[in-house]
């Protein structure tokens, strides 16, 4: 027996995950308070890895840190800083030493190119990084629906142990797993991507 559902609410979630995009290049307008809230909202609407350990608190936090602001400029240094230290260690393998290149050089996407980075904490337990991952999968969603765009700064997920990145948010070193993304808008509207038939990479199992 097939669910009661909304045929708009159906074609409505299928426009928008159809016109999710990663934007890379944001225009200088700075999105207002509101519609910010509202994808930040959708964050926390999102599943907590905690809800599943019966006796934890649900722990999210974000923190918003507006392009040129004091707090972005010194989260920017931090991140840089992270990847020079990185860079001098042996044991870094090459496919991340060559990621880690641009930003020990001071080119952070996200970081002071978009109007807001957004940096989502939550408390360290089992399968946390997921949970932030669910997090910002729904913020992507009401990001595109509101017109706005947004991509992932994945670094920050490197600075969950760094002392003056939970300084400048006023986290406790270790305590909390740590993701990132840029919100903005759109400096121009992305090309459609392809997207392959279902059917044609579906098999059913019986």
């Amino acid at each position: 027996m097939e669910g009661s559902f909304s045929p708009e609410g159906v074609a409505a979630i299928t426009q928008v995950i159809s016109e999710r995009r990663s934007i890379r290049s944001f225009s200088d307008t700075v999105p207002n308070r509101k519609g910010v809230e509202q994808i930040l909202a959708a964050g926390l609407a999102a599943p907590y890895a905690a809800a599943m350990s019966p006796g934890q608190t649900l722990d999210r936090r974000f923190f918003v840190l507006s392009r040129g602001s004091a707090a972005q400029k010194a989260a920017a240094a931090a991140i840089q800083a992270r990847a020079e230290k990185a860079l001098t260690a042996p044991e870094t393998p090459p496919p991340l030493r060559a990621r880690l290149e641009s930003v020990a050089q001071g080119r952070i996407l996200g970081v002071g190119t978009a109007p807001y980075y957004v940096v989502i904490a939550e408390r360290q337990g089992m399968a946390a990084a997921q949970s932030l991952a669910h997090a910002l999968e729904n913020m992507w969603l009401m990001a595109t629906a509101l017109g706005l765009g947004m991509h992932l700064v994945s670094v920050t997920t490197t600075m969950a142990d760094d002392a003056t990145f939970c300084g400048i948010l006023g986290l406790p070193v270790g305590e909390y797993a740590l993701n990132g993304c840029a919100i903005g808008l759109p400096a121009q509207t992305p090309d459609a991507r392809p997207v392959p038939d279902v059917e044609g990479v579906t098999t059913w199992l019986d």
